[in-house]
């Protein structure tokens, strides 16, 4: 595959891809790897110039999987371990159910896989649930936009997990909702880690939430996530863009 050629010949020494390239990758069906040291995607089968290949970094084989699935009621223990603590609900909008108790998390659970008015899925790591990303869909004259939030517990900050799963649920929400044409994001002005997870994925600042002044606004449309994959292709002549809604979906389960 052509997408592959491509691949194999950058470095790693030339930084992550930018949010138009992992899109061409991931429609080239080329398999990507999350680079923890540069916070960012490269493709699995790059050549690492950074590292001897002695001490080099574990490949894709080796590395952390995230994935995605429904919360369930026996996450409750779980859920609550996460989410009853004041640091992390000081950047969601809601108010902190203190404490946030079995009932509460069960009820917040019930919520979360109730209707097709949004897709709310638990964050995994190798399996285990870290965190939460919704979708909220807009109805009536906001129809065709999204909503999106995300949180991860206290226990797996710093560890760029959002910067890994975001850009992963988007993409599927992207390819599973055709009718989806803008996704916006409101982040805590004093939450700069999910300002740059947005900017990374593409997502433009659009100012302060009239509702709420302590809150960023950002914007992310199909059609400039488009241009951003046809701008890699350019960059990248002699590679087949791949329409954005045939890519495979490939998060790890």
């Amino acid at each position: 595959m052509r997408g592959e050629s491509w691949a194999a010949r950058r470095r790693r020494s030339e930084g992550p891809l930018d949010g138009g390239e992992i899109a061409l990758a991931r429609a080239q069906g080329v398999e990507l790897a999350f680079d923890a040291a540069q916070t960012g995607w490269v493709p699995a089968a790059l050549a690492d110039d950074l590292v001897p290949p002695a001490t080099a970094p574990p490949r894709a084989g080796g590395a952390r999987r995230i994935g995605f699935r429904p919360w369930r009621s026996a996450d409750v223990p779980l859920f609550r371990e996460l989410l009853d603590d004041p640091a992390v609900w000081r950047h969601l909008p809601e108010p902190y159910p203190d404490p946030l108790t079995d009932r509460d998390a069960l009820a917040l659970i019930a919520v979360s896989n109730d209707g097709p008015h949004h897709t709310v899925r638990a964050i995994l790591l190798d399996g285990r649930p870290v965190g939460q990303v919704r979708l909220a869909f807009m109805a009536g004259t906001d129809a065709g936009l999204g909503e999106l939030g995300y949180w991860i517990g206290r226990a797996f900050w710093n560890r760029a997990i959002a910067s890994e799963a975001v850009p992963l649920f988007v993409a599927r929400m992207w390819r599973t909702h055709p009718g989806l044409g803008r996704i916006v994001a409101r982040v805590h002005a004093d939450n700069p880690a999910s300002a740059r997870v947005l900017e990374k994925l593409g997502a433009q600042p659009a100012g302060l939430d009239p509702r709420s002044p302590a809150w960023r606004l950002f914007v992310l449309d199909r059609g400039a996530a488009n241009r951003r994959a046809r701008s890699a292709a350019a960059r990248h002549p002699g590679l087949a863009l791949a329409p954005q809604t045939g890519a495979a979906d490939r998060p790890s389960a």
